[in-house]
């Protein structure tokens, strides 16, 4: 694809040419209008001035004085001629010289303007009309050459095409040097993008004109999402290391102590020990079972985006026999990131399902932004557990009694879209109930 400013520089140009090219047109039809119309003036002052020296002789019939026409209708090729015919007589200027002139007779008072051709290579404009005088037909033709005029419309479509061209070239030139200066922004954004990719910066600087601005923030929103993510994986393994820890420890050192021969305790201990780490990579596994892949910046329809998640969560936990209530509006949807859409729904879901009895609900529609709400009819928490999952960074053990969340996922993806959000106890099912509204654009 061609750079931008090629394509402005492009279109300028194209556009400079019809237009201008347009203006000479004009130009050209407007003078050659007016000269037409300057010399039929001075045509019609001969034809007058023809009549007037037409004057009955003894016998009644019409005779040219040409004493009294204009001296320039006697200079040979002079570019003023007149021929005047009657039933009885023609009358031509001696300008003519050894020439003639073509004569159409038209009706009485009809008149006709055009050019033709003249003597010795002139270009004529003609004047012809029929007249009547003295109860006498008389047809009148006179002509001036038009060649200046036309020599001089030349002239001035030649000097036109040279001063547009001249005008094109310089505000070409001005336009090259003010899309430069526009185009600084957008090559310190280049070059910033550079500086992200070499971990020099961490963000695009937002001071850009405003054309630019609405990409550079959704460049700023998608690094912060994926520093988030980022932070998110490294929190989930740190978690999940520390986790284990323990556990191995135990193990570690109980097979590597003097004791050959383990009392009922001790492999009693190492089998809760195994069983904490099986219970803990389960948990991740199936959390990212219920994530799955993901595209960015997707406007998602939630119900599509529910239906196949309640689905995946019913296999996994078919061992319950869970019975889901959901209700979605089909038309919500969620524009952002559908990962954290997916993580966010799939945590708080599964919590849901691990510690239901027999009921799941889910409620998502559009009140002045996305309110999502799920319920389960499990043991609930105590408002001493409400205050620990307000605590950032806070872990409620997921082996244990009561509710474990990814807490600090849910907390980060609730931050990253200005949500806010509440846990508190079921009034329908008993359990617990977790409310999160997302304002609009987001």
């Amino acid at each position: 694809m061609s750079s931008l400013k090629s394509r402005l520089n492009l279109g300028f140009f194209v556009i400079s040419l019809l237009f201008l090219t347009a203006l000479i047109t004009v130009n050209i039809i407007f003078f050659n209008k007016f000269g037409e119309e300057f010399v039929e003036t001075r045509l019609q002052h001969d034809t007058d001035a023809l009549l007037a020296a037409l004057k009955p002789d003894e016998q009644g019939k019409l005779q040219l004085d040409e004493l009294n026409l204009n001296p320039i209708f006697l200079q040979p090729f002079s570019g003023h001629y007149y021929r005047i015919e009657l039933d009885h007589a023609v009358f031509q200027s001696r300008s003519l010289w050894d020439k003639t002139m073509t004569l159409e007779r038209l009706p009485v008072g009809e008149t006709h303007l055009y050019q033709d051709a003249g003597p010795i290579e002139q270009k004529l404009l003609k004047l012809e009309g029929s007249y009547l005088k003295s109860d006498q037909n008389i047809w009148i033709s006179v002509s001036e050459d038009y060649t200046p005029i036309t020599n001089s419309l030349q002239s001035l479509t030649v000097t036109l095409a040279f001063l547009n061209g001249a005008i094109i070239l310089i505000v070409i030139l001005f336009q090259r040097i003010i899309v430069n200066r526009g185009m600084e922004p957008l090559k310190r954004t280049t070059e910033e993008l550079s500086l992200l990719g070499a971990g020099e910066k961490y963000f695009l600087n937002e001071k850009v004109p405003e054309e630019v601005l609405p990409l550079v923030k959704e460049i700023n929103k998608l690094l912060v999402m994926v520093d988030n993510r980022i932070k998110r994986s490294t929190t989930a393994l740190g978690n999940l290391a520390h986790a284990l820890k323990t556990p191995l420890s135990f193990i570690e050192q109980s097979i590597s102590g003097e004791r050959q021969n383990f009392d009922r305790q001790t492999l009693g201990e190492i089998k809760k020990a195994t069983k904490q780490i099986h219970n803990q990579l389960n948990n991740e596994l199936r959390r990212a079972r219920i994530i799955g892949s993901s595209v960015h910046g997707q406007k998602i329809n939630m119900l599509e985006l529910i239906t196949p998640l309640v689905e995946t969560l019913n296999t996994i936990y078919r061992e319950k026999n869970l019975s889901f209530n959901v209700k979605v509006d089909p038309d919500v949807v969620f524009v952002g990131d559908r990962h954290d859409m997916m993580e966010l729904l799939g945590n708080l879901l599964d919590n849901a399902c691990k510690w239901a009895a027999e009921t799941v609900a889910v409620e998502i529609k559009d009140d002045n932004g996305l309110s999502i709400t799920i319920e389960d009819d499990g043991p609930g928490i105590t408002e001493e557990m409400v205050a620990k999952i307000e605590q950032r960074g806070t872990r409620i053990d997921e082996s244990g009694d009561g509710h474990g969340l990814g807490l600090s996922i849910v907390r980060e993806i609730i931050d990253l879209n200005n949500a806010s959000h509440s846990y508190t106890r079921s009034q329908t099912y008993g359990g617990l109930k977790v409310l999160i509204n997302i304002p609009n654009g987001v």
